[in-house]
């Protein structure tokens, strides 16, 4: 009993960690190791790019500042042989987010690299937001845990809802609600702004 006791627990050493993702992902594969995150740590583009992609690359870099404690430089570099984290993002979403969008991305992260793909801009948001929560720290420094991960959203509608005309709410209060929705891949906020209670548009 003893010997199975410590084989199994052996076992279980040698297996990946379990990541801390939420929501799971629809597919997911643990691997063996870690990418190592440093000051070195750099992003690339390819395939389509739009503003709204490199403003969010600069927000996770941003992000994984501060989660971290490292100073990464907002470093956009353009050969991916260079570059820590790899964007394919395939074509452009609709100008103004839609319902029913694909959200869908593949993220692969080995212990040397990590490459994101995504059919559009709103599939990057995800992925993005996803190798965020792998990020965690070691025994030395920070990394993020190697899997691969092939993910969409189960429902189309994942929405929270502010009631700022009953409930006053400081903007930076509004602000980190709308990153933790981000954080969750919640895509639809509803903004409750006026009432007979209060009128908190300028009109």
């Amino acid at each position: 009993m003893i010997k199975t006791l410590v084989f199994l627990l052996s076992a279980a050493a040698l297996l990946p960690a379990q990541p801390n993702l939420m929501p799971w992902p629809s597919k997911i594969a643990l691997k063996p190791g870690s990418l190592p995150i440093d000051q070195s740590f750099r992003i690339a583009f390819a395939g389509y790019q739009e503003p709204r992609l490199r403003a969010a690359a600069e927000r996770f870099i941003a992000h994984l500042s501060a989660q971290t404690g490292i100073p990464v430089p907002i470093d956009i570099v353009q050969d991916p042989v260079q570059a820590t984290l790899e964007i394919q993002c395939e074509h452009a979403g609709e100008p103004i987010q839609k319902l029913g969008e694909d959200e869908s991305y593949r993220l692969d992260v080995t212990e040397k690299h990590a490459r994101l793909t995504a059919p559009t801009p709103l599939g990057v948001l995800r992925g993005l937001e996803t190798f965020l929560q792998l990020v965690e720290p070691g025994a030395q420094n920070f990394a993020a845990l190697a899997v691969s991960i092939e993910d969409k959203p189960r429902f189309p509608w994942r929405g929270l809802h502010l009631d700022v005309s009953r409930h006053w709410m400081p903007i930076p209060v509004v602000k980190r609600n709308i990153a933790g929705m981000a954080a969750v891949k919640l895509n639809v906020f509803h903004w409750h702004l006026s009432d007979a209670q209060g009128f908190r548009v300028e009109s």
